[in-house]
């Protein structure tokens, strides 16, 4: 009954310490796995949508010549209502119009045309009644994404961008270029610092702050600059640094459950194999009669016990010694403060074997197998 308590608490402790490291470490391999994910629906949509670039380009640049004359009219604040959904393939790949890469934060999102609550649990989306991020003149394209989300990162570091800094928008087949050169915190109501500059192309992104009050916004500003081979350059850094994390990230976690599975495989066999009995005898030379050999577990640091007492047997004429009914383990056999065998039952229905001897202080003689029960 001892025993099957203690198998019982050994098996609450694995599967209770890693609920624990998996529910602490959820926000980051489950953000890598979506990020994976992501990458593979956008290319696959991208490259399907792929002949119909040169006309959504056209047409999101009339568009934009309409509001250039009209002025910005963002819509209402992305973030007053969060509560987004899932969406459908067909929904995701009819918005889905590029990604938007931020170098310096190895960070890329699916970008969207339109906003809404679902699509912003998905990536980041261009706010409604602002430019489109094709290019142009006299344009101002707002993209927003949320943070502290706790299965995405999404624009979760935007505020360690500084100006200076570049970042990406793959949008519609083209890469185009910003330099950040502005941030701001303004309320959800101060639309008007969103307007069109006459002659820039501007793209500003958008999202929530401080981080879990959410009531202000971020506005990071960036102004078009050449696509460059040293922003390439830096593209492909972060593009390669942010594949390693996740790389990382979830073989860390696989090898985390792997190990959780094969702890608990290991306390599970080994109460099945303690299961067993088996008797082990011994011959020895070089030990003289009625000498006291201990038995201890296969680490050699415990010595057993059996009717309340350290397990011992001597040894005969011959110098054999045996020890019966054991659990199915490993152990030592020692004299003294030295040992002598290890032996022992690693598997059922399996013999008994000698796995290391002392050959230092004794010369086996002869091992034998009495009985597995």
């Amino acid at each position: 009954m001892k025993k099957n308590r203690q198998v019982i608490s050994q098996i609450a402790i694995i599967l209770i310490f890693m609920v624990g490291v998996l529910t602490m470490l959820y926000p980051f391999y489950v953000d890598a796995l979506n990020n994976v994910i992501d990458q593979v629906r956008v290319d696959r949509y991208l490259k399907e949508s792929q002949k119909e670039f040169e006309a959504e380009r056209k047409r999101l640049a009339e568009e934009n010549s309409k509001l250039s004359e009209s002025g910005l009219a963002p819509g209402a604040d992305p973030f007053a209502n969060p509560n987004g959904g899932t969406v459908t393939a067909a929904y995701y790949k009819k918005h889905l119009i590029g990604t938007i890469n931020l170098p310096d934060l190895a960070i890329e999102l699916p970008l969207f045309d339109t906003t809404n609550d679902d699509l912003l649990e998905q990536g980041a989306t261009v706010l409604d009644g602002t430019s489109f991020p094709v290019g142009g003149a006299s344009t101002h394209a707002v993209i927003s994404a949320h943070r502290g989300l706790p299965e995405r990162e999404l624009f979760t570091n935007l505020p360690e961008l500084k100006n200076g800094d570049i970042f990406l928008l793959n949008v519609l087949g083209e890469t185009l270029a910003y330099e950040v050169f502005d941030s701001q915190v303004v309320t959800p109501d101060q639309t008007s610092v969103l307007k069109i500059e006459p002659g820039q192309d501007l793209v500003t992104l958008m999202t929530c702050t401080p981080y879990m009050i959410n009531s202000h916004r971020l506005l990071v500003t960036g102004k078009r600059v050449p696509y460059t081979p040293a922003a390439e350059k830096k593209q492909v850094k972060g593009d390669r640094f942010r594949k390693l994390k996740q790389i990382a990230i979830l073989a860390g976690t696989a090898l985390l459950i792997l190990a959780a599975i094969y702890q608990l495989y290991h306390v599970i066999a080994r109460y099945r194999l303690r299961k067993v009995r088996f008797d082990f005898t011994v011959c020895l030379e070089g030990v003289a009669e009625h000498t006291p050999i201990a038995l201890y577990d296969k680490k050699g640091k415990k010595a057993l016990r059996r009717n309340g007492k350290a397990y011992q047997e001597l040894t005969d004429q011959t110098g054999q010694v045996t020890f019966t009914d054991l659990p199915g383990d490993c152990y030592r056999l020692k004299l003294g403060k030295s040992w002598l065998v290890q032996f022992g039952l690693k598997k059922k229905k399996r013999p008994s074997k000698i796995w290391k001897i002392n050959k230092k202080k004794v010369m086996l003689k002869e091992e034998r197998i009495l009985e597995v029960k």
